[in-house]
C-alpha cells in the first residue's frame, strides 16, 4: 500500500467511525508527521495540503460541550467529522 493510500485509509477509518474522534484528533497529526517525508516524496501536493489543514482541524476538536462555550473556533464531534470529510474528499481528488 502506498503512503498516500495508508494516510487516506486512516482518515476513512475515522469517517467510518472505526476510529474514535478523540483518538483521531490526538494521533493523526503525529502519524502524519511521521509519514510526511515519505508522503511528500510520493505526492508533494497531497502532503502539503494535509499538513496545512488537518493538524489545525484536529487541534480544534473539543468533545466537552462546556469547554466549547464561548469558544467559536472549537468543534464538536459532528463539526469535526464534517471538516475532516471535506479535507478527505479534496485529498481523494489529488491521488
Amino acid at each position: 500500500m502506498s503512503i498516500a493510500a495508508d494516510v487516506l485509509n486512516r482518515i476513512k477509518l475515522f469517517l467510518d467511525r472505526d476510529t474514535d474522534a478523540e483518538e483521531f484528533s490526538f494521533d493523526f497529526p503525529d502519524d502524519l508527521a511521521d509519514a510526511y517525508a515519505d508522503l511528500e516524496r510520493e505526492n508533494k501536493a497531497l502532503a502539503i495540503m494535509l499538513n496545512d489543514e488537518l493538524p489545525d482541524i484536529c487541534a480544534a476538536f473539543q468533545p466537552d460541550e462546556a469547554a466549547r462555550r464561548g469558544e467559536p473556533d472549537l468543534l464538536n464531534e459532528d463539526q469535526f467529522r464534517q471538516k475532516v470529510k471535506e479535507v478527505y474528499e479534496k485529498a481523494n481528488m489529488m491521488v
